[in-house]
């Protein structure tokens, strides 16, 4: 599945993208995914749900490497956050803050605003299913 989703974000690869980011903004790469891209998405749905962990996994590889814990806590993500049983509320807020601390362990002014969109798509990831059930009621 990883080599069907992965190709679709080759499109947003530059020149830009293999570069260290300097001090001035103008060196700095240009964020992976707009504001509408992000909140467009219902991330009550299997769609949703996969668009946000693989541009989680975009913005991760890009900044922290492809290397480390993060794969693994993704894919938890997605598998726990398919369920949508309201039993696995508790696995999901728990694997959601696992991967929102290691986010927040490599943020830093050039990646700030990478990992801050990522940091809001596992949010929304972790509570728009639950906001869906309610709302619905």
């Amino acid at each position: 599945m990883g080599r069907v989703i992965t190709p679709s974000f080759d499109r947003r690869s530059d020149a830009t993208h293999g570069r260290q980011a300097g001090t001035d903004a103008s060196d700095r790469p240009s964020p992976l995914f707009s504001d509408a891209e992000i909140w467009a998405r219902d991330y009550s749905l299997g769609d949703g749900m996969v668009f946000g962990v693989c541009a989680v996994a975009e913005i991760l590889s890009r900044h922290l490497g492809r290397d480390g814990r993060w794969p693994v806590l993704l894919l938890d993500l997605l598998e726990i956050a398919n369920r949508h049983a309201e039993d696995c509320q508790h696995s999901l807020s728990k694997c959601a803050r696992v991967l929102k601390d290691l986010i927040v362990s490599g943020l830093g002014r050039e990646n700030f605003q990478d990992l801050s969109a990522a940091l809001l798509i596992v949010d929304l990831i972790e509570y728009t299913p639950k906001y869906r059930k309610k709302s619905r009621k």
